[in-house]
Parts: structure tokens; C-alpha cells; sequence
């Protein structure tokens, strides 16, 4: 679980500095995040696919571990 949450850290850190970046550049708020949501209006359903799925990655392997863990005997 600590892995998620330092993904998602990461990724609001990340999107944080992507928005300050542009904000400081001169491009207003609600411009900056336009462009953001504008990448993601290009893009053809397989490319989406992938990118949910190397954006799921982190998720998918805490689960696996979770589970892996539980069957495991406890000593």
C-alpha cells in the first residue's frame, strides 16, 4: 500500500509542477489544464489502452502482493 501511495504522490507532484510551470510561463490557470485534457482527446483508443495500463501498473502489483501475501503460510 505504501507503494500506491508514493505513486500518487509522485503523480499529484508531477501535475503540480507541470500547472506551475505554465502558470509562471504566463499561460492562465484554466489554459494550462486545458492543454493537459487536450492530450488526451488526440489520442486513439489502443494508445489510451496502454496508457491506463502503465498508469495501473503500480495498483495492479500492490493487489498481486496483497493477495500473494495472504495465501503465503504464516509461520
Amino acid at each position: 500500500m505504501k507503494m500506491t501511495g508514493i505513486y500518487l504522490i509522485l503523480a499529484c507532484l508531477t501535475l503540480g509542477m507541470i500547472v506551475t510551470v505554465d502558470v509562471l510561463s504566463g499561460t492562465s490557470l484554466v489554459s494550462s489544464l486545458h492543454s493537459l485534457r487536450v492530450v488526451f482527446d488526440t489520442t486513439t483508443f489502443p494508445e489510451s489502452c496502454i496508457m491506463i495500463l502503465f498508469a495501473a501498473l503500480p495498483i495492479i502489483f500492490t493487489v498481486a502482493d496483497k493477495f500473494q501475501q495472504s495465501k503465503s503460510p504464516r509461520k
